[in-house]
């Protein structure tokens, strides 16, 4: 009886010890994926602040012309841009809110060449190092 208690004991810790590797894996993993949605948003964010910057005097023009040409409706250059406008919100899909066609697939297209080249060690020592970092933060 005291030996089947012993390979209880031998069996529960090795597996505790699987455990806490696989869990500090986990947590590796799920802080991986924490930053890389923040890179993602963050880039996001400043694809959608470039357009709203770019945006603002484009409208104040174009309504102006439309005020001037006595232009509205749906074929007024405000309204086109409107159009135009709403193509880039699902396009730059700050929120996660669409499904395809959007910035997404060029940043993992982007995010694949940067793993590949990481792994094949073809990056600047410099970008290297800091990925490394990064990736093996505890």
């Amino acid at each position: 009886m005291a030996e089947n208690s012993k390979a209880k004991e031998d069996i529960s810790g090795s597996n505790s010890n699987e455990d806490a590797f696989s869990n500090k894996e986990m947590n590796k993993q799920n802080r991986s994926q924490a930053i890389r949605r923040l890179i993602v948003f963050q880039l996001k964010l400043m694809l959608d602040a470039l357009r709203d910057i770019a945006l603002s005097p484009v409208s104040l023009v174009l309504s102006i012309i439309d005020i001037v040409k006595g232009q509205h409706g749906k074929n007024s250059h405000f309204e086109k841009l409107m159009v135009f406008g709403r193509d880039t919100e699902r396009k730059i899909n700050l929120f996660e809110q669409h499904n395809s066609g959007s910035v997404d697939t060029i940043l993992t297209q982007v995010e694949s060449v940067i793993v590949k080249e990481y792994k094949d060690k073809h990056l600047s020592k410099k970008t290297y190092l800091a990925l490394e970092k990064i990736i093996n933060r505890p």
